[in-house]
């Protein structure tokens, strides 16, 4: 990263939420919010509430909600923040008229979890600023300096996707583009001319030489990322799985157990945490990582709008490894001969629902 910038990681949703949060807090010029999921709860209504109270400080406040993602948070709090004066964005509003535009639109979802406050500090990663997963072992970082302005640059293109009025964001879309030897920002968005996630990890898993490591809540790889791996285990690259035991959907665990002895038999190593993971993150031979919103399924290959963050600064990978190995050692190891034993309801279960793997 360039030498002014800076970073700092955080591994689970709270510590990284109270961070978000108090960034918010000290803002002095602008807000900028972008997430998936905001549910009701004290923590949701105390946030909207300091929206509201900087949006009277004079500060610029700019949000992005996805229209799935708020589907259940009371409307009128969101209108309450549009009329105190803050610009908000809903992407893809799930109502009937999304019904009538075809199942593709349904589908299509802002992801990303991104915060950056007086165009000076940047948060990127899997945290939604939400307050409903406060136990969840996640993955954010922090980052400040010359790093933001591609975050910036991926906020307006967000703001633009979601029906948003150049008018308004023209002073973040038009920013320089700065290249950074060791870091750049990659936002994916369905159907476009932008960076597919898919491709970026069918690249860097044909890149291998020597490791890869991936941490994912829903890892549901398609066949085309099966092949690359155990292309990459036949020239002797160590492949390990970070993920969770049991996710928060019964339907996704049952769908990713499905393939626990494919990935056995290849040769990969699982490691099952005993918390709910939801970390997305990938490290290739201990010298190129990444860390962002984008899961290992299809629906973030093909039909979410993503965000992430890949790196080669030594310090970082250096301290992103030491978060591997501390998951690592409060895991489970896989073991194929053990997992043969489970009942024959499990077996059925993860039969049903890995035929649905593709759609979900």
């Amino acid at each position: 990263m360039n030498p002014k910038s800076d970073y700092q990681f955080f591994t689970n949703t709270k510590d990284a939420v109270e961070a978000m949060y108090e960034a918010i807090v000290n803002a002095k010029s602008s807000i900028y919010l972008e997430t998936y999921i905001l549910r009701s709860n004290n923590f949701s209504y105390k946030l909207i509430e300091k929206l509201k109270e900087k949006v009277s400080a004079g500060l610029e406040v700019k949000i992005i909600f996805d229209g799935f993602g708020i589907k259940d948070f009371d409307e009128n709090i969101i209108e309450d923040l549009k009329k105190a004066g803050a610009d908000v964005i809903i992407f893809n509003p799930f109502n009937l008229s999304t019904f009538w535009r075809g199942i593709h639109f349904l589908f299509e979802r802002n992801h990303r979890k991104v915060l950056i406050i007086d165009k000076e500090i940047g948060f990127i990663g899997g945290v939604n600023i939400s307050g409903y997963n406060d136990s969840w072992i996640d993955l954010q970082v922090k980052v400040t300096g010359p790093s933001v302005m591609m975050l910036l640059k991926s906020f307006s293109h967000s703001y633009l996707a979601g029906g948003g009025m150049l008018a308004k964001i023209k002073h973040l879309f038009y920013l320089p583009v700065i290249k950074e030897r060791y870091w750049r920002i990659l936002w994916h968005q369905p159907n476009s001319h932008f960076f597919s996630i898919k491709s970026f990890y069918l690249n860097w898993i044909k890149k291998a030489r020597h490791s890869i490591t991936i941490a994912s809540p829903y890892f549901l790889p398609d066949e085309d990322l099966i092949n690359a791996m155990s292309e990459a285990k036949k020239r002797g690259v160590k492949i390990d799985l970070i993920l969770p035991w049991k996710t928060d959907h019964d339907s996704l665990t049952h769908a990713i157990r499905s393939q626990y002895s494919l990935y056995s038999k290849i040769g990969m190593k699982i490691y099952l945490v005993k918390k709910m993971l939801h970390a997305k993150s990938m490290m290739v031979d201990g010298k190129t990582a990444f860390i962002g919103s984008s899961n290992f399924d299809s629906q973030s290959f093909y039909r979410s709008h993503e965000t992430n963050l890949i790196f080669s600064n030594k310090k970082m990978i250096a301290d992103l490894r030491k978060i591997f190995k501390e998951w690592r050692k409060n895991s489970r190891l896989f073991r194929p001969l053990l997992w043969a034993q489970r009942s024959w309801r499990a077996k059925i279960r993860e039969f049903l629902w890995g035929i649905l793997r593709p759609f979900l």
